[in-house]
């Protein structure tokens, strides 16, 4: 059995667990105290990040090689369209997850997630808000109505719902305003992977 050594809200660590949920392999997950890293973590991964996928004899870190190991070795159901256009929106996708919104939104969840309401710093959030705000009016030319980014529940959709499940809980807001992408969270909300991988403060 596969071994995951992840963080619950991470968004990185829940892109691998819809990965291995949608591809049905089976997973043993440890939750890891990043604050307190320990040392059979830090055997696998010295810089001790997560996610860390131990399989196959293996040890996989960084979360887009492990989605690239993962369609690689369970081919189907596949999380990667045949198309070569598709494919390269999937994995394009993936990465604005990763390098665009994470950074856009990350100080305004942090800041809400780490200190008291009554010691929030505003401007902060503010700016996150705005970040998120981009992101979505971004994505919305992306979307273009269909059930999925490209086609099928693919690897943009295991980057990105993180990404919207932790925005909406962390009340970045916008949502509404772009119905094809509401209703696109919602579909993906709706699979069974959503309720068996989701961080716990998005299933409250």
């Amino acid at each position: 059995m596969a071994v995951l050594y992840d963080k619950d809200e991470c968004p990185f660590c829940w892109k691998i667990r819809l990965a291995l949920v949608e591809k049905g392999v089976a997973f043993a997950q440890h939750r890891v105290d990043t604050a307190n890293k320990p040392p059979e973590l830090l055997a696998l991964n010295p810089l001790g990040k997560v996610p860390v996928l131990a399989i196959d004899n293996l040890v996989l870190t960084e979360s887009t090689l492990v989605l690239h190991y993962l369609e690689d070795r369970y081919p189907e159901p596949a999380l990667l369209p045949t198309a070569p256009a598709q494919r390269h929106q999937a994995r394009w996708l993936n990465h604005y997850a990763d390098t665009v919104i994470g950074p856009r939104i990350r100080e305004g969840i942090f800041e809400q997630r780490s200190k008291p309401q009554a010691q929030w710093d505003r401007e902060r959030i503010g700016k996150a808000q705005e970040g998120w705000q981009q992101c979505l009016q971004e994505l919305s030319a992306q979307c273009n109505g269909d059930e999925f980014f490209v086609g099928e529940f693919s690897i943009a959709e295991c980057a990105l719902v993180p990404r919207f499940g932790l925005a909406l809980v962390y009340q970045l807001g916008g949502l509404d305003d772009y119905p094809r992408l509401s209703s696109w969270f919602e579909r993906c909300r709706q699979r069974s992977s959503y309720a068996r991988t989701a961080a716990q403060v998005c299933l409250a």
